[in-house]
């Protein structure tokens, strides 16, 4: 038996079982997939439950193993503000022009509740990784992995993009309080030094925190729907509250 995903067109399909094929070929933990019928997915079950906080330093030694395989087979000719192509797998989005733009209009829009950031310095923060190494953005978020008896599995393979070294750290600590409420003491520390430890390009706490804020600008459209029922703007770290 397993689980069947349905896409809106064959190519979404196509695309998805692509990125799967990578992230597996990475050495990522994903469900075998047993067969592409059209615009469907058929993968294996996994036994398990979504990611709680005490998963969060595990989860981030996936997360940065990955990250850093990917970085030496690949991704260290790539640059975040250019879409990059990668043979057989397809073209990554470049990370800054489309993250400006959303962050501008969600500001903008005054529906982000308690930001960290006006406009202006959001855009300033994303603009400034131009040049810096890349790795990739796969929507970490507690319901896009399974723990079970074997360890964690990535069960999301639909969006890929470029992204710094952190970024998607970041989304898996912000969307683990928004499902969970207020992280345990030091859990945001040690996911941090997890990850850390395993890639080429360490992410340091105050860019951490830069990326947190980003993500909750990003994430606040989604706050009271697919389980986030914590604001970030009530949760983030003391440290994290201005500027």
């Amino acid at each position: 038996m397993g689980f069947t995903k349905t896409y809106q067109t064959a190519e979404a399909a196509q695309q998805a079982a692509a990125h799967h094929a990578w992230l597996a070929g990475l050495g990522m933990a994903v469900p075998r997939l047993n067969a592409r019928r059209a615009s469907v997915l058929d993968f294996e079950t996994i036994h398990g439950r979504h990611l709680g906080p005490d998963e969060l330093p595990a989860a981030a030694r996936l997360l940065g193993e990955v990250h850093t395989t990917a970085y030496r087979e690949a991704l260290h000719r790539a640059r975040l503000n250019e879409s990059f192509h990668l043979p057989g797998v397809g073209t990554l989005a470049a990370f800054t022009a489309p993250r400006i733009a959303r962050v501008r209009h969600l500001l903008d829009s005054g529906s982000v509740p308690g930001p960290a950031f006006t406009a202006d310095q959001a855009a300033r923060i994303i603009d400034g990784t131009a040049g810096q190494p890349a790795a990739f953005y796969k929507d970490a978020n507690p319901r896009n992995f399974l723990t079970g008896p074997t360890g964690i599995v990535a069960v999301d393979f639909d969006d890929l993009t470029l992204a710094p070294f952190g970024y998607d750290l970041a989304k898996l600590i912000v969307t683990t309080a928004m499902t969970h409420g207020l992280l345990p003491d030091h859990a945001t520390e040690q996911a941090l030094d997890a990850y850390n430890q395993y890639v080429p390009h360490p992410c340091t706490r105050q860019r951490l925190n830069e990326w947190m804020e980003i993500h909750h600008i990003l994430t606040s459209p989604y706050l009271g729907r697919n389980g986030y029922t914590n604001g970030w703007h009530t949760l983030r770290p003391t440290e994290a509250r201005t500027p």
